[in-house]
């Protein structure tokens, strides 16, 4: 899998458009088009916003290595979607801003 690839399955995951992550990247949604297609991709500074916005290592994302700690966090947080309600909680948390996550388990804590 390539860095386009990846970079739109991390997207996908998180049930973002490519709009939604161009906000959050303050980018267009063209760009992340041209990243997603191998055309263009995102400069240096943009990487650790990338990270944090798409929750995955650069480490995955760049070259495509394993996701660190990934079968730690799903045991330690047991993360199976058990009803229509979670599944629909899970997918709203998803769309949120990082900004906007950080604040609800700020209120939720």
């Amino acid at each position: 899998m390539s860095f386009p690839e990846r970079l739109k399955a991390a997207r996908l995951a998180l049930g973002m458009t490519q709009e939604q992550l161009g906000f959050e990247l303050e980018v267009t949604k063209s760009t992340i088009s041209a990243w997603e297609n191998g055309r263009d991709s995102p400069g240096f500074r943009l990487l650790p916003k990338l990270k944090a916005v798409l929750g995955v290592s650069l480490d995955h994302l760049i070259c495509g290595d394993p996701v660190e700690g990934a079968s730690e966090l799903k045991s330690k947080y047991d993360a199976q979607v058990r009803n229509d309600a979670e599944a629909q909680l899970l997918k709203g948390y998803r769309r949120l801003s990082v900004k906007r996550r950080q604040g609800l388990l700020a209120m939720i804590d």
